[in-house]
């Protein structure tokens, strides 16, 4: 495989950044509009999630006829011998959305080898935009993002979580818990400073392709749930529809290390 050089991931970026937003502008159309209705594991789908999917895939089909797509609302099999795979969230919490709720976004990531290395996550109704392409650091309105290095847990800080981590592990960090309702934007939100710690216990892969990348660029650790690293997927075709990837993520090493002991499954 040739190599990737700057110019080849910010074209990337350029790329998701057009689509994420069209596809957003085109879910917010349907905000507060929208029916939802329950798939068949469990979680919800509206018009918008379609309607941005289409838009999405076909955007990428024109362009990169090559490459691969997995996405939520899509083809869920990812294919190891593409080199490249585009992996879509095309409404990320779409709980939030059906309910009214404006923290729900757009995810575009592309894969090499089964990993990230371009990404923009857009969250139209908060007017926030993450991109991050490997090596090159992560961006929000295109400002740059740092965690912070130096960074302690106490009890003024705050962690993020999913509704099912309550339910499947015990914490008792001093950290002040917080549940926003989009898997990636509890990544994004570490990425920015707003929290120190994000623990999500069944995100999907399309949860956290473009999320995780970024998080990663500005400075975060994040691995799974038990310390292995998340990407690169592993070479073999998988439907990664049933497959969670339980995650934590913090500002930094230390955190981890100490928020981990922290942490016990029920």
């Amino acid at each position: 495989m040739s190599e990737l050089i700057s110019s080849d991931l910010i074209a990337y970026v350029d790329f998701a950044r057009d689509l994420a937003g069209r596809a957003g502008r085109a879910a917010a159309g349907y905000f507060r509009r929208s029916h939802a209705r329950r798939k068949s594991d469990g979680t919800l789908v509206t018009e918008a999630d379609e309607k941005a999917n289409d838009l999405i895939v076909q955007a990428i089909q024109a362009t990169w006829p090559r490459h691969a797509v997995l996405s939520e609302e899509g083809s869920t099999r990812y294919d190891p011998a593409a080199e490249y795979t585009w992996v879509i969230d095309p409404l990320d919490g779409t709980t939030n959305f059906a309910r009214g709720l404006p923290i729900w976004g757009v995810s575009i990531a592309l894969l090499r080898a089964g990993a990230p290395v371009a990404a923009v996550v857009d969250f139209p109704l908060l007017g926030e935009v993450y991109a991050a392409w490997l090596g090159g650091g992560a961006f929000c309105n295109d400002e740059p993002l740092l965690t912070d290095q130096t960074a302690t847990i106490d009890n003024q800080h705050l962690f993020t979580q999913c509704t099912r981590t309550r339910r499947r592990l015990r914490i008792r960090s001093p950290l002040k818990a917080r549940m926003l309702g989009s898997a990636a934007y509890h990544l994004l939100a570490l990425a920015r400073g707003v929290s120190l710690v994000a623990v999500e216990s069944t995100p999907k892969v399309w949860d956290l392709a473009g999320a995780v990348l970024v998080a990663q660029e500005a400075g975060a650790h994040v691995t799974g749930l038990d310390g292995s690293a998340l990407f690169p997927l592993p070479a073999q075709a998988q439907d990664y529809a049933a497959i969670s990837r339980p995650t934590l993520a913090a500002a930094n090493q230390q955190v981890w290390n100490e928020f981990k002991t922290d942490v016990e499954t029920i």
